[in-house]
């Protein structure tokens, strides 16, 4: 007699349970957040709001107008709604704020291009802070980007992090400087244009 096995639904409630990257991946998601596995541990986070989105939206006009003056170099870029990185042998899948796939790059196991540009926007508190500068930085060498930003707008600066061989090379952009890697050959960041909010935004 064959047995219909439940489908595991997850909420904000499940943040911090133990998870196998199977139950993940089949897993049914409440709406409204964001959920990443990060070393077998279920992690369930707000969908980010304004302060956070206006740091990661003038990235969409960047990259729209390199493409246009790049063509044949992008293939796509999106954000966490986009793509989703997933790392078996790590018991990890990370969904970046900010990605950027290639045209050239090998097709995956999905027949899709993974992306070798990703883009983190730290969020406030030390959890946040540890995710993005010391886990997804492991994460997402192991997952084979070659390239990693993190925006932080509380420490108004911009980390890049440049694949070397099996281990990443940092350089760190301030105010008043202008932040730039090789993924993108010409794509530069003006770091001080990042803090610059809408007028209606500014009270």
């Amino acid at each position: 007699m064959s047995t219909v096995t439940e489908t595991l639904r997850i909420g904000p409630a499940d943040h911090g349970r133990l998870m196998s990257y199977q139950e993940f991946l089949d897993a049914e998601e409440l709406p409204g957040y964001r959920y990443e596995l990060a070393r077998g541990v279920l992690e369930v986070t707000l969908v980010p709001g304004a302060p956070h989105g206006l740091i990661a939206y003038p990235f969409y006009k960047m990259f729209t107008r390199y493409d246009d003056a790049h063509p044949g170099m992008i293939f796509r870029f999106g954000g966490a709604s986009e793509f989703r990185l997933y790392m078996p042998e790590m018991v990890s899948g990370r969904n970046p704020d900010l990605a950027v796939a290639l045209l050239g790059t090998p097709l995956d196991e999905n027949d899709d291009r993974p992306p070798l540009l990703c883009i983190e926007v730290v969020s406030e508190g030390n959890e946040a802070r540890t995710r993005d500068y010391v886990t997804k930085r492991e994460e997402y060498l192991a997952f084979g980007l070659l390239e990693y930003w993190i925006v932080d707008r509380f420490e108004r600066r911009v980390t890049v992090l440049r694949r070397r061989g099996d281990s990443w090379i940092e350089t760190i952009f301030r105010d008043n400087q202008v932040a730039s890697g090789l993924v993108l050959p010409g794509f530069n960041v003006s770091v001080s244009d990042l803090w610059t909010m809408p007028a209606d935004e500014e009270e």
